[in-house]
């Protein structure tokens, strides 16, 4: 009778309790992932422009290149005209990354056009007739720019400054100092966090076989990795979260302190491109092996910084404008 009471006791135990309820929270997040994301269907306008986005910005990373590939991206181009059938366009066109998805195409069929190279087995000019037709913007796909240029509204006030910040993908090679990248993160270390625990770590690489070790297994910097030699991996430790209702709290704050981090960076004229992280935990395990970290801390992004070239482009990556996502309660 007494080893039945034990065993009552210790399945009602409190950490008992709280694994169980940390489970059904986890099966919770991936019942809604499941049916939410875009993985397993494409049923909503939302999913299909996600999707829409992914592939129009890989177009325009494409025409960052000093030599444009003929027939660059051909896939993600199919793909793209593909989803861009699947909606109401006239209903849709209007929305920013319905638009930038339209110029994209647009700019990329004119490409091929002036270059006498033809892509009609995959890109008809009966479809380039009707996104022109819809297309509202008069852009070039790239933003151009010097060195000085990029940097000249850092000391401006904060709308000016935080606008003109991008990604940099095309670096010299050169390192910065560690002095100066420590009030980069001296900086960023402002960035709030819950309770002020500041659970955030910045690993700097300098090894350039670790550096492409790393990339390799990112894949997301393919073509500009060759003239960088430095990398902040940003992690998040878990040991600074105590309850169940926190579990998701490191990637909170961890997306906090890096939209800190990279205003500190371009304040202090570096160039920097975060590279997501959005890897399968097989990926979390290669890297935290390469570089020794912690089992507590969550890879949260890769971070490329370095001084820019004397001229370089930046992709477009036009914002959406409030009245796409501002919902007001009254």
């Amino acid at each position: 009778m007494q080893r039945i009471k034990n065993v009552g006791k210790k399945l009602l135990s409190k950490n008992m309790q709280n694994e169980i309820i940390l489970q059904m929270n986890y099966l919770n997040d991936f019942i809604l992932y499941k049916k939410h994301s875009s993985i397993f269907n494409l049923n909503t306008f939302n999913k299909i422009e996600s999707e829409i986005t992914l592939r129009y910005h890989s177009i325009e990373k494409g025409f960052l290149h000093k030599i444009t590939r003929p027939r660059f991206a051909k896939k993600r181009v199919k793909e793209l005209i593909d989803l861009l059938k699947q909606i109401e366009l006239n209903n849709y066109s209007k929305r920013v990354h319905i638009q930038s998805a339209l110029l994209s195409l647009c700019r990329y069929y004119d490409f091929h056009l002036n270059e006498a190279i033809d892509i009609s087995d995959y890109f008809k000019r009966e479809d380039y007739d009707i996104f022109k037709s819809l297309l509202e913007l008069n852009l070039k796909s790239v933003k151009y720019f010097t060195n000085t240029s990029f940097f000249e509204y850092r000391n401006s006030d904060f709308s000016t400054f935080s606008k003109s910040r991008a990604s940099v993908r095309d670096f010299t090679g050169e390192k910065i100092s560690n002095e100066l990248l420590e009030k980069v993160v001296e900086l960023a270390n402002h960035a709030p966090s819950v309770c002020n625990r500041q659970p955030v770590k910045v690993h700097l690489v300098e090894n350039k076989s670790l550096i492409d070790k790393i990339l390799e297994i990112q894949g997301g910097l393919k073509g500009y990795s060759t003239k960088l030699s430095q990398l902040l991996v940003i992690t998040s430790d878990r040991n600074y979260f105590y309850s169940i209702g926190e579990r998701h709290q490191l990637y909170t704050d961890g997306g906090i302190y890096i939209m800190n981090l990279l205003y500190s960076l371009h304040f202090y004229g570096i160039g920097a491109c975060p590279a997501h992280w959005g890897m399968p935990y097989q990926a979390d395990v290669k890297v935290k092996k390469l570089l020794n970290l912690k089992d507590s801390e969550q890879i949260i992004s890769l971070v490329a910084i370095g001084v820019p070239t004397s001229e370089f482009s930046t992709t477009l990556s036009l914002r959406r404008s409030s009245n796409e996502n501002l919902f007001i309660h009254s």
